[in-house]
């Protein structure tokens, strides 16, 4: 929530998804050595449910790719149960749990082809 945005935008590491003028979707990559990191991925609680967040993902991993990454990375808050689930589903791996700045999170990688 404290993040600058703008400095993310002016680095081409924020992308959104936009519908009627507004942004539904916001993703934020950051190019590591191999790796890239997802760090961050929201939907418009009014969009959730649609889609969009595959779509993000998809982008993610399609950017990844491009950019000659091997894996990808993200973590979650461990209570966001529905959350890891999802990643799990996608092919994410958890690699190991720890707490950061407060928050209980849950660290998962994604080897790419």
């Amino acid at each position: 929530m404290d993040d600058d945005y703008a400095a993310r935008v002016h680095r081409g590491e924020a992308h959104v998804i936009e519908s009627a003028g507004r942004i539904v979707g916001l993703l934020v990559l950051v190019v590591e050595s191999e790796t890239m990191l997802l760090d961050n991925i929201a939907i418009d609680p009014a969009a959730q449910g649609t889609g969009l967040g595959r779509v993000l993902l998809d982008f993610a991993e399609t950017t990844a790719i491009a950019r000659g990454c091997t894996a990808i990375r993200l973590y979650t808050n461990a209570a966001m149960i529905e959350n890891v689930e999802i990643y799990r589903r996608r092919g994410y791996q958890e690699t190991h749990r720890g707490e950061e700045l407060g928050f209980h999170r849950v660290y998962m990688r994604k080897a790419l082809h």
